[in-house]
Order: structure tokens, then C-alpha cells, then sequence
């Protein structure tokens, strides 16, 4: 056995993170390094890292800067031969640890990919890797990997999730390449930026069954909370894939992945729109996301062939039909749909 560090970025989570710490203390697999990272809680989080008595378990505080940078510190302070990143809102069942690491030493690889679970309030979603028992090498990696990571294909869904806490990754690449995440407040999914580094300089791949990981929909959480500038740092994300991929040659094989992303993300803008703003203020800025010139670029370029509902919302993005969509989104938002 290899000791594998457990990266934990940890902000005012103090109600989750009792969950999050005990299900990795809990593993199977014994040899693990547990590092928390306090990034200047203000409701006891940083309190009750202290308090964990797991030998274990390092703890360090630091001012807040986001979860981006506070993996960076995760990553300097870890000695493990491999390393995981757990988010503090979600948990692991007790034997992932040891069926992501079996799955890669079967295999020889360095890097390990699986799946997960979705809690919901009312039921929880299977997401089962869907290149399970799958190894990739050199230039597949980034063909076959990397690129199913940049969104949904327009007709068979065979995207991989671009987040990394369900990866056991090799501590080694990541220090020796200076890979680093960038900060969420510059690129809204920091994951695929630190994805779209890693995977070019990783040998072999392997995918695994196993969904140990439990990513849970909480209200406080970055993918559900408003953030006025969402939108804007959508558009810069989806620019600044589109070069990374084009620098990799790749981007022939993920530009209707690259579309059907931010288009999706679109939607969901709108409907965070409709939901935390008065209607004027909302009708105001869902007629300034309509409006976006590389938006209506995107649509010209775009295959929808998504399911009918997303067409509709589609449609009406396109054709600016501002009232619409505020109605079709109170209706999402009045049945949590």
C-alpha cells in the first residue's frame, strides 16, 4: 500500500463537514494522508477541523481566496504517491479510496477515473462511468478522455464529468509539471482548466465502476448559488476552451461538446435569473445574455438535437422572447425542475 492524500478545501461548511471528515477517516484503505484546508470559514468550520483527533488529519488556515486556491495548498503540503480531492459538502462511501487504487495498480495506470452518486433531497442518481473497465494511452488520453470531459455530445451522451473528485490522480505529475487550479473567480469551472493540463502529460488512464463518491445538491453550494456574474464567466470559460483545444488539435472532435456546454449553461443562468431577481431586474438581464454576440455566434454554429424541451428554451433564447422565458423558468423554478 502507497499513501494517497485526501485534499479537502473547507468554507462555512460547518454542517457538512462532520459527514465529509468521518467518511474519509472511514475508509478501507487505511494509508491515508487527510489534509484540510480552511479557507477563512466564519461559522466554526475552521474550529472543528481542530477538533478532529484522527492522527491523520493535517490542518491549515489560510485567508479566503476560494476553493481553486485552496486545493493549490492541498497540493504543496501533500506527500502522498497519489492524491484525491473530496469537496467538504459531499461524502465517500467507505470502500472508494480502495476501489479507485486497486483499479489502477490492476492496470498500471496513473490516473483513475470513476464514477458517482447525485444526493438529492428525494432520491439519489446513479452516474456510472461510462468507459468503465476502459484504459486509455498517450494521444487517446487526450482524444478520448480530455475531450468527452468538454461537454455532451449533440446526439449520444458519452461525456465524462470534467470534476476531479472522483479521480485518484498521481501527486508526482501534478509537482512536477506545476500544475495548479486556477481560481473559480476567473474561470467558473476551475476543474477543466486543471483537467486540460493534467491529461496532456498522464500515461495511461484507466476508468473504473465504482461510484463511492456522493455529490450532494446543497442550497449554499458554488453550482447553485447567484452569482450576478455567471453568465460573463461562462463566456470566458467557453473562449478560453475553445483555444486550449485548438492548441491541442483537438477541437474539430469537441466544438458541438464546447457549444451544447454553454449553451446548457445558458439556460441554467436564466433560470438563476428568474429565481433570486425581482421580474424587471431579471427581464433585464435575461435580455442582455440573449443578446450576447458570441452567444447568438454559437446558436449559428450549434446542432441541437437535445431533448424538446431544451429545443423550446433554445428557441426562444435565440428568438429573444424575454417574457417567455421568465414564465418558463418561474414554472421550473415553482416545481424545482
Amino acid at each position: 500500500m502507497e499513501k494517497i492524500s485526501i485534499i479537502v478545501p473547507i468554507y462555512n461548511v460547518k454542517s457538512y463537514l462532520q459527514r465529509c471528515v468521518q467518511s474519509i477517516s472511514r475508509q478501507t484503505y487505511r494509508d491515508l494522508e487527510i489534509i484540510l484546508i480552511d479557507d477563512g470559514s466564519t461559522d466554526g468550520s475552521g474550529e472543528l477541523c481542530d477538533s478532529f483527533e484522527d492522527k491523520r488529519i493535517k490542518v491549515f488556515h489560510k485567508r479566503n481566496e476560494g476553493l481553486g486556491l485552496s486545493r493549490n495548498v492541498g497540493i504543496k503540503e501533500a506527500t502522498g504517491k497519489y492524491v484525491m480531492f473530496v469537496d467538504s459538502d459531499d461524502y465517500i462511501d467507505k470502500t472508494m479510496v480502495e476501489n479507485l487504487y486497486k483499479d489502477l495498480i490492476s492496470n498500471k495506470a496513473d490516473t483513475c477515473i470513476g464514477g458517482y452518486k447525485r444526493v438529492l433531497k428525494d432520491k439519489t442518481i446513479k452516474n456510472i462511468n461510462p468507459l468503465s473497465g476502459k484504459v486509455f494511452e498517450s494521444s487517446q488520453i487526450i482524444k478520448d478522455v480530455l475531450a468527452k470531459m468538454m461537454g455532451r455530445a449533440s446526439k449520444n451522451d458519452d461525456h465524462i464529468e470534467m470534476s476531479v473528485w472522483k479521480v485518484l490522480f498521481t501527486l508526482s505529475i501534478i509537482k512536477e509539471n506545476n500544475i495548479v487550479f486556477p481560481s473559480e473567480r476567473k474561470f467558473i469551472s476551475e476543474d477543466i482548466i486543471f483537467d486540460t493540463e493534467y491529461y496532456t502529460k498522464c500515461k495511461r488512464v484507466c476508468m473504473s465502476s465504482d461510484i463511492g463518491y456522493n455529490y450532494c445538491d446543497n442550497s449554499n453550494s458554488l453550482t447553485t448559488k447567484y452569482n450576478p456574474n455567471r453568465f460573463k464567466l461562462q463566456i470566458t470559460l467557453f473562449e478560453e476552451l475553445k483555444k486550449r483545444a485548438s492548441n491541442l488539435n483537438i477541437y474539430t472532435f469537441v466544438d458541438q461538446r464546447l457549444y451544447n456546454n454553454l449553451i446548457a449553461n445558458t439556460r441554467y443562468c436564466i433560470k438563476l435569473e428568474q429565481k433570486f431577481n425581482p421580474k424587471n431586474v431579471a427581464l433585464k438581464n435575461i435580455k442582455d445574455i440573449c443578446s450576447n454576440k458570441k452567444l447568438n455566434e454559437v446558436f449559428s454554429y450549434y446542432l441541437d438535437d437535445g431533448p424538446l424541451k431544451s429545443k423550446v428554451i433554445n428557441k426562444a433564447i435565440q428568438r429573444k422572447r424575454y417574457n417567455f422565458l421568465w414564465w418558463i423558468m418561474f414554472a421550473k423554478n415553482k416545481l424545482n425542475i
